[in-house]
C-alpha cells in the first residue's frame, strides 16, 4: 500500500478485499442514498479487480474512487461534508498517477454532466454525445496520462515494461533502436508496437526503426511482428544479430530519436527506468547501441524462412 498526504486528507491505494467496509458505506451515503442509483447498478461485480483509492480525515472514510484494468476511473466520491476542499481532485490525481504506474497510457471515464467541468479541468476531454446512466446524463471523456514523457525507474519486466515502450515508441519522430537478446515476445511482440513502429517507418524517407538481437531462434521458430515489418519495411526496419560483445552486458533497450531511453538492466526484472527526453541521460545508451550495432549484421534467417 502506498499513500500521501493532501492538506488533511490521506490517500491511500487500496484492495476490496481488505477495505471492502469502508469503500462500501462511503459509496452507499453518496451513490445510493444521496443519488438514488440502484443498488445492482452500484454493486457492479469489478471492485475485486479494481485499484481503489481511499481518502480518510482523522481515520474516517471521506473520499474515494476506483480504476479497473483497461483504465476506466470511477465510483469517485466525496462526502457532503467534506466537498469544496480538492479532494475529489486529489482522489483524480492518485487513480490517473497509479494508471501511469501500471504502463496505461490513457484513462478514461463516464463523468456526470453537472461534474463535465471538473474533469475538464484535470485535462479530460470529451467523447461522442451525452448519454444516461442508472437515470443519471453523462458523458465520456479521456485523457492521457503523460506515460511516455516523464522520468520513472522501478519499472517492472515485463509489464509495464512493454506499456513504457509503446508509449515510447509512439511518441517518437525520426528515430527507434530496440536492443534485445531475443525480442522477448511478452514486450516486443504485440500489435500496438509493431503499429507504432510502421507509422515511424513510413513517416518519412530518412525515418528508420534499427533492431538488435544475439539470439534469433525464438523470433523464426515462433514468428514475431517485428520480424515481419522488417521484411515488408527491409529499407526502413532493419533486423540485425549480434554474436558476442563485451561491452553488452544483457541491457534489454528502446532508444527513441536522440533524448529518449527506455532500459531494463539485465539482473534485474524490478530495475528499468525510461526517461523520455534527456539527452544527456540518451547519451550513454546511444554510444552503446551504435557500438554493438557497427559489430552485427544481416542473417540470413531473417530473409529467407518463411512467416
Amino acid at each position: 500500500m502506498s499513500s500521501k498526504t493532501t492538506q488533511t486528507l490521506q490517500l491511500a491505494l487500496v484492495d476490496w478485499e481488505t477495505h471492502r467496509e469502508a469503500l462500501r458505506a462511503l459509496r452507499e451515503v453518496v451513490f445510493i442514498v444521496e443519488q438514488g442509483v440502484p443498488r445492482d447498478i452500484e454493486w457492479d461485480g469489478q471492485d475485486e479487480h479494481a485499484l481503489h483509492v481511499l481518502g480518510t480525515i482523522d481515520g474516517l472514510p471521506v473520499a474515494c474512487g476506483r480504476l479497473l484494468p483497461n483504465g476506466k476511473i470511477g465510483r469517485m466520491a466525496v462526502l457532503a461534508d467534506h466537498r469544496g476542499h480538492g479532494h475529489g481532485a486529489a482522489v483524480l490525481d492518485a487513480l490517473i498517477g497509479a494508471a501511469r504506474e501500471r504502463g496505461l497510457d490513457s484513462v478514461f471515464l463516464h463523468a456526470q454532466q453537472h461534474a463535465a467541468d471538473f474533469y475538464a479541468r484535470a485535462g479530460f476531454s470529451p467523447e461522442g454525445e451525452p448519454f444516461e446512466e442508472a437515470g443519471i446524463p453523462h458523458i465520456a471523456m479521456r485523457r492521457d496520462t503523460g506515460l511516455g514523457r516523464v522520468y520513472a525507474n522501478g519499472i517492472a519486466y515485463p509489464e509495464p515494461f512493454a506499456r513504457w515502450a509503446v508509449a515510447l515508441c509512439q511518441n517518437a519522430s525520426r528515430e527507434i533502436c530496440i536492443l534485445s537478446h531475443d525480442l522477448d515476445h511478452r514486450v516486443f511482440d504485440n500489435s500496438e508496437l509493431a503499429a507504432a513502429l510502421s507509422a515511424l517507418a513510413r513517416r518519412a524517407a530518412q525515418s528508420r526503426v534499427r533492431i538488435l538481437v544475439s539470439d534469433y531462434r525464438p523470433i523464426i521458430q515462433r514468428g514475431h511482428r517485428l520480424l515481419a515489418l522488417a521484411r515488408r519495411l527491409p529499407s526502413s526496419v532493419i533486423l540485425q544479430q549480434l554474436d558476442e560483445h563485451p561491452d553488452w552486458k544483457g541491457e534489454t533497450l528502446v532508444l527513441t530519436d536522440r533524448s529518449g531511453v527506455l532500459c531494463k538492466p539485465a539482473e534485474s526484472d524490478q530495475a528499468a527506468f525510461c526517461e523520455p527526453d534527456s539527452r544527456a541521460r540518451a547519451e550513454r545508451y546511444r554510444d552503446l547501441f551504435e557500438e554493438l550495432w557497427r559489430h552485427s549484421g544481416p542473417h540470413v534467417e531473417f530473409r529467407s524462412v518463411p512467416l
